[in-house]
């Protein structure tokens, strides 16, 4: 079934596994260490499959290119800190991967640290940065702010020096020996973060509702507001959409669009018909179910 997709068209916050692909005897690769939110999510769906840390996203794309019988999760949107270009930028260059589903979690941010020291230092991913920035300003405006690759780095960082904390979820704070100084925390109560599980696409998937597609446009006039065309007369509406420059084609762009239609519903069928003059190449990302979110 690969070719159906890649055709060129805390412990207190437990909640019972949504997964809706068989996850046994498999390898989940989630990114960051042990603590992250996407671990959090790992853990939600993971099954009886043995889970496995990678720093980076790459890092996630290149262990489950690797070997058919894995699956990863990674992140592909924060509402505060928008989209996640690392995971855009890998999904649209070609990794051979599939989406197979969509995961969400509300977020819930904690200030993690050493009970009675001063903080000179403070360590997280952009995106809780960019969802605390005015509780960061009224609380630490002196501290030096880190930008780490994720939340679960940024615990270890503050773990290991004196006068530093770090932003993330309250559950790292047993993985790491922190105090939870301040919980929760944020310039918000909305904060969520969706995810990517990635596999190889071998089964067709069950009941999807969105489908990402990859696509680059002829470089003319109005090709962008000719391909926007279709979807509206068919009132299909596009949930995300992102560019990326493609590399050694200046002024050339790929686009990673996120489509809330199946790809065999029929209006979704005559939606892509009338794109194709328009591009140059379209490429289904995957065609997946999409879970309510669940709590952090």
């Amino acid at each position: 079934m690969e070719a159906y997709f890649m055709s060129h068209l805390t412990e207190n916050h437990k909640i019972p596994p949504i997964f809706t692909i068989n996850m046994s005897n498999t390898e989940l690769v989630f990114f960051g260490k042990p603590g992250s939110f996407s671990h959090i999510v790992a853990e939600q769906i993971a099954g009886d499959s043995k889970l496995v840390s990678r720093d980076t996203v790459r890092e996630v794309f290149d262990y489950v290119k690797k070997n058919k019988s894995r699956r990863g999760i990674v992140p592909i949107e924060n509402s505060s800190g928008g989209m996640i270009e690392q995971t855009v930028d890998n999904l649209v260059n070609d990794s051979g991967l599939v989406i197979e589903e969509e995961y969400a979690i509300n977020v819930k941010l904690a200030l993690l640290g050493k009970e009675g020291r001063p903080i000179k230092k403070i360590y997280s991913h952009f995106a809780p940065f960019h969802h605390c920035q005015k509780w960061l300003k009224n609380h630490y405006p002196e501290a030096v702010q880190s930008i780490v690759d994720s939340t679960s780095a940024a615990a270890q960082n503050a773990a290991r020096e004196d006068f530093a904390a770090a932003i993330g979820p309250i559950s790292a704070a047993a993985k790491y020996q922190l105090d939870a100084l301040h919980y929760p925390i944020g310039d918000s109560e909305e904060n969520l973060t969706q995810f990517f599980l990635l596999g190889h696409g071998r089964t067709k998937p069950k009941n999807p509702q969105q489908t990402s597609l990859s696509v680059v446009l002829k470089n003319k006039v109005g090709s962008l507001c000719s391909f926007l065309t279709p979807f509206a007369a068919e009132k299909i509406n596009l949930k995300r959409i992102m560019s990326q420059p493609i590399m050694g084609q200046p002024n050339n762009y790929i686009f990673f669009v996120g489509v809330e239609a199946p790809i065999d519903d029929e209006a979704m069928q005559k939606a892509m018909e009338a794109v194709r003059p328009f591009c140059k190449e379209i490429r289904v990302l995957g065609s997946y179910p999409v879970h309510p979110p669940f709590e952090s």
